[in-house]
């Protein structure tokens, strides 16, 4: 008899969206739909760069004084880096749409997946750039004092 209770209360325990928490993931969506599409174009703007870079490295790399073409592939890894989270914030959003649309609790999970998946590559990647920092610096100044500043 309990079991029989705790399954009729585990069915009967649907998550419901508020009118007001709709309106919030609408909003969210577009914010969201807007930063991806910026972040695809941004994207897009550091490939050309790179590309450029390749181009010129040629031309005006012993004007420089660090290798052009090694900027340009930093470039390109950083936009294949940057690519995740642009694309997850993408997904999130047309997710979102659908389960909005259609009042899909299945297209509302996926939405949420793909949001959860952005925070925490974002959060993964802060973590790395963090543990980075600190040993740019000290490689910086041991370079620096090398060279007499």
């Amino acid at each position: 008899m309990e079991n029989s209770q705790e399954n009729t209360l585990a069915v009967n325990n649907d998550l419901v969206l508020e009118i007001q928490a709709q309106v919030y993931l609408k909003e969210t969506r577009k914010w969201a739909k807007f930063m991806a599409i910026v972040g695809f174009i941004f994207m897009g703007i550091m490939v050309l760069a790179s590309l450029a870079m390749f181009a010129f490295s040629g031309s005006v790399g012993s004007l420089m004084p660090f290798p052009m073409g090694a900027i340009g592939f930093l470039y390109i890894a950083l936009a294949g880096v940057y690519f995740f989270p642009i694309y997850y914030l993408l997904q999130f959003s047309n997710k979102a749409k659908q389960a909005l649309l259609v009042q899909n609790t299945q297209s509302l999970t996926e939405s949420m997946k793909y949001l959860k998946s952005h925070y925490k590559f974002i959060g993964i990647f802060t973590i790395v750039m963090l543990a980075l920092y600190p040993i740019g610096i000290i490689v910086a100044m041991v370079v620096g004092f090398n060279q007499g500043f």
